[in-house]
């Protein structure tokens, strides 16, 4: 056999939450200013319900950053992250903004956002895999808590199992086309 090239050599010299930013020699952690920021909104979306909103925001804000940051660099667990947290900020300020009534909606727009994160990681050439499955049943469970707590008389609960049949059927269809 022939002589292998050393691909070179990696190494970690130390594992830290110290996230300061390149140039800061303050030695001020953004982690923990992070951490400061985020207790505060915690503790004003507890005591004052107009704080509650801003709170809901700055979530939103922090999940939408998560997805910027996934799909720029790739990173699934970002993405993930970036979609649990857009998903129920999303529908806690909405649901603060009297804008949406009911339950469910955290649970439909994370289902919503797993199927999105599975075409987004489609688009790179991957597989679609339980991905898409896990979010439509997502979607189907919280839409399904959405009508039902939207619509007078919708039998949801009787309608999954059916669904459930359907999404299944289209599965096997298209699996066997490929």
């Amino acid at each position: 056999m022939g002589k292998q090239d050393n691909p070179g050599v990696v190494r970690v010299n130390d594992w830290t939450l110290d996230g300061n930013w390149h140039g800061n020699r303050s030695g001020v952690s953004t982690i923990g200013v992070f951490l400061i920021v985020l207790g505060l909104f915690l503790a004003a979306g507890q005591l004052f319900s107009e704080a509650q909103v801003g709170a809901s925001a700055f979530f939103l804000a922090v999940g939408v950053v998560l997805l910027v940051v996934g799909v720029r660099d790739r990173s699934d667990l970002a993405l993930y992250a970036g979609v649990f947290v857009t998903a129920l900020a999303l529908s806690d300020l909405l649901n603060s903004m009297n804008l949406i009534h009911g339950s469910g909606w955290g649970t439909l727009f994370l289902g919503l956002g797993v199927m999105a994160v599975a075409l987004i990681r489609s688009s790179t050439g991957r597989r679609i895999t339980w991905t898409l499955g896990i979010g439509a049943l997502l979607a189907l469970w919280g839409g399904s808590d959405v009508a039902a707590s939207n619509i007078a008389n919708f039998p949801s609960d009787r309608l999954i199992g059916p669904l459930l049949i359907v999404l299944l059927g289209l599965y096997v269809v298209t699996r066997n086309r490929r």
